[in-house]
């Protein structure tokens, strides 16, 4: 049983957008997906088949500003991710009812009241779009604030960055792990040290890390077309190499 987690990492996210394009265009069988933040928008949008479209919805931001006074009181914020992102999502997902999909998307938000992490499954939720969107939020980044179940939450960055154990939780045997950093390593939380995502797995399950050959260009808060582009072509070539060691 193959399983995909995409890290979250902000605006390099283009490069798991690469990734997922290149993973559905290979035919790999896929079960499951699985991030975090924007990890787990590239995760709910190959779950939802729209793997191939990925790159091309991905680009469609590139040149955008992040800040954006035109749509700050819609926003509450003077920065635009709020409409960024659900835009991006509802143009990708719909009404975002993932439930009947024939592939499960996880993904990992940060309750505020005790900093529990949840994870949230598109089996479960009418509306994934918004799950994601709790996935995602960021206070200030993101002027909307986001309840799921009735509470509060935060990205799902802030308590599990990169939810290896919830795929192998639910059956995932081999675990392709999608990280930014050019040595293939990620933090599973804010000024953690950084890991290799094996060392997450519990035994039996095997990891394999995509990551780029060298560091991305682009910047975490960072839509520069080129950059953007660029990390994309990375992330497909990344995947093709992984695929060829599947």
């Amino acid at each position: 049983m193959i399983g995909v987690v995409f890290e979250g990492c902000a605006c390099r996210a283009a490069f798991h957008a690469g990734v997922a394009g290149a993973l559905a265009e290979a035919g790999l069988p896929i079960a499951i997906t699985a991030g975090a933040s924007s990890g787990s928008i590239v995760a709910a949008a190959l779950a939802a088949g729209r793997g191939r479209d990925v790159p091309a919805l991905w680009e469609e931001v590139g040149g955008r500003s992040i800040v954006s006074w035109r749509r700050a009181l819609a926003n509450r914020s003077p920065f635009d991710m709020s409409t960024i992102v659900r835009t991006a999502l509802r143009g990708a997902l719909g009404d975002g009812d993932l439930r009947a999909a024939p592939i499960e998307s996880l993904c990992t938000a940060t309750r505020l009241r005790d900093f529990r992490p949840l994870v949230l499954s598109s089996r479960r939720e009418p509306d994934f779009v918004e799950a994601v969107l709790g996935s995602c939020f960021f206070p200030l980044l993101y002027g909307r604030p986001v309840r799921l179940a009735g509470a509060l939450v935060v990205d799902g960055g802030a308590t599990d960055n990169l939810p290896v154990e919830a795929l192998a939780a639910r059956g995932a045997t081999t675990i392709l792990a999608v990280v930014a950093a050019a040595d293939g390593t990620a933090r599973k939380r804010p000024f953690a040290a950084r890991h290799r995502p094996a060392d997450a797995a519990p035994p039996g399950t095997r990891v394999v890390t995509i990551h780029p050959r060298r560091p991305l260009a682009i910047q975490a808060w960072d839509l520069d077309r080129d950059r953007l582009r660029a990390a994309v072509a990375e992330g497909r070539d990344a995947a093709l190499r992984a695929v060829d060691r599947l």
